[in-house]
């Protein structure tokens, strides 16, 4: 039986399967930098007037590097919620990085349809992240990882990190 808290919320989440979520996170990052050298031309020359001079900055080294950083940084909070199962911040942190992920997901078809076809990172957007959202949510959801008052904090929380977030990543790379 899995301990649960006096609000009813587990007090622990399963760990095998949040090591799931860096997995995928870096399969996905895999696919972008192989593929974006060759789109990113194609989406500097796209962007909105306004966007070009911060498009006009980006090379695929910084890139790269970012995408580093956006792998890494998964693993650290999933190591932190595996080494500490029952801190609800820690299990709160792990719901958001695959937040972050679900919101790529929606990023990367916008994109493509914007492109009118492929973007980097668009397959395993798709086929990976976008499956793995969804069992993981409902699977946090009916175990109940987080308090019910808390899920309303994670798509605010994933826009600001996928948003601004990656934006001042990619520029300090």
């Amino acid at each position: 039986m899995t301990p649960e808290a006096a609000d009813g919320t587990r007090t622990t989440a399963p760990c095998a399967v949040l090591w799931l979520i860096p997995v995928a996170l870096a399969l996905h990052n895999a696919e972008e930098a192989a593929t974006f050298s060759r789109y990113l031309p194609l989406v500097q020359a796209r962007l909105p007037d306004f966007a070009q001079p911060v498009a006009a900055r980006i090379d695929i080294g910084d890139l790269r590097v970012a995408l580093l950083w956006v792998t890494i940084v998964p693993f650290l909070v999933i190591a932190w919620a595996a080494v500490r199962p029952e801190s609800l911040a820690a299990r709160w942190c792990a719901l958001e990085v695959q937040a972050v992920v679900a919101l790529n997901v929606v990023s990367h078809v916008i994109v493509a349809g914007w492109l009118r076809g492929y973007s980097p990172g668009l397959l395993t957007a798709v086929l990976v992240n976008a499956p793995l959202s969804y069992a993981l949510f409902a699977r946090a959801a009916r175990e109940r990882w987080i308090p019910s008052w808390s899920w309303w904090l994670l798509p605010p929380a994933a826009v600001l990190v996928h948003g601004p977030g990656l934006i001042g990543m990619l520029l300090l790379a």
